[in-house]
């Protein structure tokens, strides 16, 4: 009925290659693997939420993980 997937993240921290297994039943998007990494990595996070009357040159997210140092951030399916 519903099948379990694993999903290997890679990804730079501070430009130090690292590699991050996560599960779910629904596929994984790049928005949601870098909020999990946010997690891990960041000790006091901050919620971000892009305002709609305002032009963003970047989503809050994505510039959040820029300030923290994590770049690169890749979603596969696990083998």
């Amino acid at each position: 009925m519903h099948t379990l997937h694993r999903y290997t993240i890679t990804y730079r921290f501070n430009g130090e290659p690292l590699e991050e297994t996560m599960e779910s039943f629904e596929p994984v998007t790049q928005e949601q693997a870098i909020m999990q990494l946010l997690i891990k990595h960041v000790p006091e996070p901050r919620g971000v939420s892009d305002t709609p009357w305002e032009l963003h040159v970047q989503p809050s997210i994505e510039r959040r993980a820029v300030e923290v140092g994590l770049s690169d951030v890749c979603v596969n399916p696990a083998t």
